[in-house]
Parts: C-alpha cells; sequence; structure tokens
C-alpha cells in the first residue's frame, strides 16, 4: 500500500505540471544547481549533496549527481554509509532524457547503469524521476523520484516540503535489495530552508528497516 500511495504522489504531480508551467512562464525562473543539505536525528546523521548542472550551450546535455552520508553517534564505522550516483543526460523532449552513469555505495562498490529520466522544474515545483538499469556486474533495475513543492508566503519565505523515494530490486533473485523515502517538511527564507525530517530505510530481501527522526537544515544556490 505504501508503494501505491508514493505512485500516486508522483502521477499526481506530473498531471498538474501543465497547469504549473502556465502559471510561472510569465516569470523568468532560473533552476537551483546546488543543494547541500544536514539533517540531525535521533539515530544518525545525514548529509545530502545534489548537483544538477547543464553544461552545454543549447541545454541538450546536462551532468546530475547526488551524493549522501550517513552516520550513526557511535562512531561505529562498520554502520556509516555513503552512497553517490552520477550521471551525463541527454535531452529528448519536453524534459525527457537519456542518461547514463555509475553508482557506488559503500557495500556494492561501483556499478554501472542505463536509464531514462523525467525532470521538471517550476518556481513552485520541482519533480525528478528515473527508472535505470544496472547490467555490469549487476543485474538490478531501480527507479528514483523526488518532489519538492514550495508554494511562496511572501518575497523572502515559503513553505518547503519534500519527498524522495528510491527502490532498488535484486533480478536474479526477484527480492528487494534496497529501498528508501525521505521526507521533510517546514519553512524556506531565501536560499536556506529548515524543518522536520523523516529518513525511513530499508536493507536486503527481508527489508530490515531503519528510522531516523529529526529536523534539517538545507542550503540552495
Amino acid at each position: 500500500m505504501k508503494k501505491i500511495h508514493y505512485l500516486s504522489i508522483l502521477v499526481a504531480a506530473a498531471f498538474s505540471m501543465k497547469n504549473l508551467h502556465a502559471q510561472d512562464s510569465t516569470a523568468i525562473f532560473k533552476p537551483k544547481t546546488v543543494l547541500v543539505e544536514e539533517m540531525v536525528g535521533n539515530r544518525r546523521q545525514f548529509l545530502q549533496f545534489m548537483v544538477n548542472k547543464v553544461f552545454v550551450e543549447k541545454k541538450k546535455i546536462g551532468l546530475l549527481s547526488i551524493s549522501s552520508y550517513a552516520a550513526d553517534y557511535k562512531d561505529n564505522l562498520g554502520n556509516n554509509e555513503f552512497q553517490n550516483t552520477t550521471l551525463i543526460y541527454h535531452h529528448l523532449y519536453k524534459g525527457i532524457s537519456i542518461n547514463s552513469g555509475a553508482s557506488f555505495t559503500s557495500v556494492e562498490g561501483l556499478k554501472n547503469f542505463v536509464g531514462l529520466q523525467y525532470m521538471y522544474q517550476s518556481n513552485t515545483l520541482s519533480l525528478i524521476y528515473m527508472p535505470s538499469y544496472y547490467f555490469i556486474n549487476s543485474n538490478k533495475i531501480s527507479n528514483f523520484g523526488l518532489i519538492e513543492y514550495r508554494p511562496a508566503i511572501n518575497e523572502n519565505w515559503s513553505v518547503y516540503s519534500r519527498l524522495q523515494l528510491h527502490y532498488n530490486h535484486n533480478l536474479e533473485n526477484g527480492n528487494h535489495y534496497r529501498s528508501y523515502a525521505y521526507s521533510r517538511l517546514g519553512l524556506t527564507y531565501k536560499y536556506f530552508s529548515f524543518g522536520l525530517a523523516h529518513n525511513f530505510d530499508r536493507y536486503g530481501a527481508n527489508k530490515n528497516v531503519k528510522n531516523n527522526y529529526g529536523v534539517f537544515l538545507k542550503l540552495t544556490l
């Protein structure tokens, strides 16, 4: 039921984008390219760094990189986690792109993938969806989704909310491999966002759960 609920959120956001685009088309909008977030939770700390940069003049080719670190408060290196996904994407049509890149985790090491992605950004809404297939020394499929909704309160303040989802499935044995759901709710003042945070992580075929509740601070440039 949770998967259906998350999927319905993504679908609803996708259908609402046409109207949002019309609302925002009268203003000049420059997408933010660097996001840094720290979460201090009841069980561990979490840091996420995201870069989304178009580096060709015609805006056909871009770079997307997402890195995250998690560490508990017991100074046990075995419980620390690191994961990075870096890819190059080529825009095809209305936010739809093909991509190829690599993912590195502290458990699996480096794995290559190919996939698709849909990306949309406006003054109030950001949406990323990426289905991928891992094909070298791996046989997994993954889905990544991110929704940010930032309705304005006034010139400097806005409400901030985010839902970030990931599901990785092992095709060789048909089991769940890794998944998470990260949610944020708070306020944004100019470049800074802050508020309440919840990280829900699951691991392996048994879907072992780690819950982390806390507060977050995010800088967007």
